[in-house]
């Protein structure tokens, strides 16, 4: 008897959900973790840099494993192995330790992460899932945005362990859910590993990571960043080499001539990364130069979240009834809008302000990205559904962490020219100890690092609008949005199996 897909949604949501989270809830337990293992920030940095260089090399692996194994089995080991990850990650007796669990919980999040989409593709037929890929975009989102604020209570009330025990339960019941509620799935095809191409993949990529990640601490033009550049591309031209002349590919290249795949993907790389360029910013606007804690921080961000969660089921579902095209340029332009209005908003905004313009950037990107996932897996081939989900989810792991980067670049850049402090974002202790300073009748340092934030955020709004341009370009001139409409109602004259 078939079962409900909706119901088998289920754990594959608490999957999603748990290890989101986890990205954006311990960032704000940093400087507790760091209190409590005496370490440096930059040591303390490699407690998130583990986690993204080994995830980001194991998506498109685990998403191939996916198409030729049990993708359920894979998924809720995935589960499996991320729960454990945690459990062992709050029980870490040394900063080693728990990079090294980190790691481990990488592991776990990549076999979840890129296989979710394809577990959407298979769980429901082309024409219904839409819907489902809008309820996997609110996931991602809404995780990110409530990692602050849960992470702010149970860091204050409790201890920095429990970012980490939080997901004990959660992934427990994802397992014990999973194994009930999953159906046999993937197994389209037998066909060995290709375990050299996961070793070149995992150096090219894995220096590539690193360096963008690492280059802008290391300096650009630094021994280690260059060295990190050296050793990624011609590992990653070899990689690109040998998947096109071995028989089973870790990555069958000729994906990237299905238009709407190659498409997809880049339209949400250049969106993906103006919002990373811009958004990882507002933690610092409304902690250091608004004074608020972690958790009204959170607060003040959710309203970007809400407005996600209603956009983003519509935009799914109506990308199963009109052309998608449409719907995925009218995303960058309403996102555009919001960061103009970000680029000009005074230090003293209110909450009720600041909400209006979160209604464009949540609307935003609730326009593009399920209808971005939906269009990329209905255009691939069903046997390779996983590899194009972990290939779709490495391009935007990499253009988070490249957004990132790029709006470091720009902010510390503008920084540098009105205050002279080098390569610095300011942080919630520096701002309150000028503050102190003010208090005292020396106001000029205060002034100035307020003056020279709101400039320097302002810029970096502005700075990303061409990525968020160069998106909605790519969308409205090259994505074929009846071919995906035709592909739909071929697949519902289809027999069924």
């Amino acid at each position: 008897m078939r079962r409900n897909p909706w119901l088998s949604m289920i754990p594959i949501s608490m999957g999603i959900f748990m290890a989101v989270l986890d990205m954006s809830i311990l960032n704000v337990a940093l400087p507790k973790i760091a209190q409590a293992f005496n370490a440096t920030a930059s040591d303390i940095q490699w407690i998130l840099n583990a986690y993204l260089i080994t995830f980001v090399v194991l998506l498109t692996t685990f998403g191939r494993i996916g198409d030729v194994y049990r993708r359920d089995l894979v998924y809720v080991a995935g589960i499996g192995l991320f729960t454990i990850g945690s459990f062992l990650c709050a029980q870490s007796w040394s900063l080693m330790a728990l990079i090294f669990f980190r790691i481990v919980q990488a592991i776990g999040g990549a076999m979840m992460l890129s296989n979710s989409s394809a577990s959407i593709a298979e769980l429901f037929p082309p024409g219904k899932r839409g819907v489902a890929m809008g309820v996997q975009s609110i996931l991602t989102v809404s995780s990110f945005a409530l990692g602050p604020v849960i992470g702010g209570w149970v860091t204050t009330h409790l201890s920095w362990h429990w970012v980490f025990y939080i997901n004990i339960p959660i992934g427990v019941a994802g397992v014990i859910l999973g194994l009930l509620l999953l159906p046999p799935m993937g197994e389209k095809t037998r066909e060995p590993l290709d375990i050299v191409g996961l070793v070149l993949i995992a150096i090219g990529l894995g220096s590539f990571t690193l360096a963008i990640i690492k280059g802008q601490d290391w300096g650009w033009d630094s021994q280690k960043t260059i060295c990190c550049f050296l050793i990624s591309f011609p590992f990653l031209f070899a990689f690109v080499m040998r998947e096109l002349s071995y028989e089973h590919p870790l990555l069958d290249l000729k994906l990237f001539k299905i238009g709407n795949f190659s498409i997809s993907i880049l339209g949400l790389f250049f969106l993906s990364m103006g919002l990373s360029a811009s958004l990882f910013l507002l933690p610092f606007f409304l902690e250091g130069v608004k004074g608020l804690t972690a958790e009204e921080c959170g607060i003040w961000l959710l309203p970007l979240t809400l407005v996600n969660i209603f956009t983003s089921p519509i935009a799914g579902r109506l990308s199963d009834r009109v052309n998608p095209k449409y719907l995925m340029s009218v995303g960058p332009l309403i996102f555009s809008i919001g960061l103009l209005m970000l680029s000009g908003i005074p230090k003293n905004i209110e909450y009720h302000e600041l909400a209006m313009i979160f209604m464009f950037l949540g609307s935003g990107m609730g326009f593009v990205m399920p209808v971005a996932m939906n269009v990329m897996i209905t255009a691939v081939p069903e046997e390779k559904t996983g590899m194009a989900g972990g290939t779709f989810m490495t391009f935007n792991s990499l253009a988070r962490a490249m957004g990132i980067t790029f709006g470091s670049i720009l902010f510390t850049k503008r920084m540098s020219e009105i205050t002279g402090l080098e390569n610095v974002i300011p942080s919630p202790m520096m701002f309150k100890m000028t503050e102190l300073l003010a208090l005292i009748g020396k106001p000029q340092a205060y002034e100035l690092l307020v003056k020279a934030f709101m400039e320097s955020f302002h810029h970096v709004f502005l700075g990303v609008e061409p990525l968020i341009i160069t998106s909605f370009l790519i969308i409205i001139l090259f994505l074929k949005g009846e071919q995906h409409l035709e592909r739909i109602r071929s697949s519902a004259l289809a027999p069924s199996s």
